[in-house]
């Protein structure tokens, strides 16, 4: 992915939605955020081939500057030693045609047997030339240094160039590393946003929901409550002005407790007021805001059981660190009788095999009314209040 590309990119990740997000734009965001991380990580490995490439290149960099240094030394001594052998040539030609007396005496210095004249001129010749040919070896080592000198200038060069492309790569792969990064971080922040409004949209739809449910049982309570008065009042007077019996206020009084026992996708209202699960519910509004983190039970993060558990700890009762192995451990209530503090269970689709995998508290009263309850949802989300739903519901139960 060029730089360009991931800049357009990131352009397009923090386009924002009209209306409440929906699932297939958190879908798009998480595929986004999903390729970006992909992206991020084959840009990492660029980086390493890149910062391999770029040693090696320093390592034949200074390999081909040692090698220069060791040649250019050779030449220093090369150089040296052809002009000693040009000054000594140039002495023995000049004793070699000089006169007899003269050569004499300079070759006497050498060899004292010397003392025929032309012995001395043949021996002051072959002198030279051994001069000479040691002056030819040492002028043809001095040329061969020198070219190998500049091979290895030309080596040393190329090496040089090598490392500023080397290094040119290495730094563009970071850049585009850092930049892909922040990208991602932006889509990430942006993908959290969507999700707790998703959320917000859900629980106000529920509640919307809830509200219309109970305001329909109210209705419905209301008609049979003034069906009952009315059949009452009609008893009353075919019995000489009788006042209404007993039973048929006992039956008005259950129709509207039963209109008022809610189940399974009916409103909740709470039947009583448990000390403890009232403590319990406090200690689980201490958590809200905290980060949902699978299997946390800390002020660093909680997950769902994590948060009944340490919520009903505070309240003097011991419970496990998960959904199933709290509802064993707690008793049974039916939708009629929660009360604050009461647990709420749940198995969603494709969850696995256990048969709970989710656990809320019910709060009774809060943001939604009586159908305010508090979890740490998933991974992304932090702990808050929710309408009470019903999908995937299992059972309640009271520690």
């Amino acid at each position: 992915m060029s730089l360009g590309t991931v800049a357009s990119f990131g352009m397009t990740a923090q386009a924002s939605p009209s209306g409440p997000p929906t699932p297939a734009q958190i879908s798009n965001l998480q595929q986004r955020a999903n390729s970006l991380a992909a992206e991020l990580s084959t840009d990492q490995s660029k980086i390493q081939a890149a910062a391999e490439a770029y040693d090696e290149a320093l390592i034949t960099l200074g390999q081909d500057r040692a090698r220069l240094q060791r040649t250019k030394a050779q030449l220093a001594v090369l150089r040296k030693d052809v002009a000693g052998a040009l000054a000594n040539l140039r002495i023995a030609a000049v004793d070699a045609y000089v006169s007899d007396d003269g050569a004499a005496a300079a070759l006497a210095v050498i060899d004292g047997t010397v003392s025929d004249a032309d012995s001395i001129a043949a021996y002051a010749g072959s002198v030279t030339d051994q001069l000479r040919i040691a002056e030819q070896a040492l002028v043809a080592a001095k040329n061969r240094a020198a070219s190998k000198a500049a091979v290895q200038t030309r080596q040393e060069a190329a090496a040089q160039a090598e490392v500023a492309i080397q290094a040119a790569a290495r730094d563009a792969a970071v850049r585009e590393t850092a930049q892909v990064t922040s990208i991602l971080h932006e889509v990430k922040g942006r993908l959290a946003t969507l999700i707790i409004e998703h959320e917000q949209a859900v629980a106000a739809a529920a509640a919307a929901k809830a509200r219309k449910l109970e305001q329909e049982r109210q209705a419905a309570a209301a008609a049979e409550a003034a069906a009952a008065a009315q059949q009452a009042a009609s008893t009353a007077g075919s019995v000489d002005g009788a006042n209404p019996s007993p039973a048929n206020n006992q039956g008005a009084g259950a129709a509207s407790g039963s209109a008022g026992n809610t189940g399974e996708g009916l409103p909740l209202v709470p039947a009583g007021t448990n000390a403890a699960g009232t403590t319990a519910v406090a200690a689980a509004e201490a958590f809200l805001g905290v980060p949902y983190v699978w299997g946390g039970a800390s002020r660093k993060g909680v997950d769902c059981s994590g948060l009944t558990m340490l919520a009903w700890q505070a309240a003097g009762v011991q419970l496990s660190h998960g959904a199933t192995a709290q509802y064993a451990e707690s008793t049974p209530v039916s939708p009629s009788k929660i009360e604050p503090g009461d647990l709420i269970f749940y198995h969603f689709t494709h969850d696995g095999p256990w048969p709970l995998t989710h656990v809320a508290m019910y709060v009774g009263s809060g943001p939604f009314g009586t159908q305010t309850i508090i979890q740490a949802a998933e991974t992304g989300t932090n702990v808050a209040y929710y309408a009470m739903y019903w999908s995937g519901f299992v059972g309640m139960a009271r520690p």
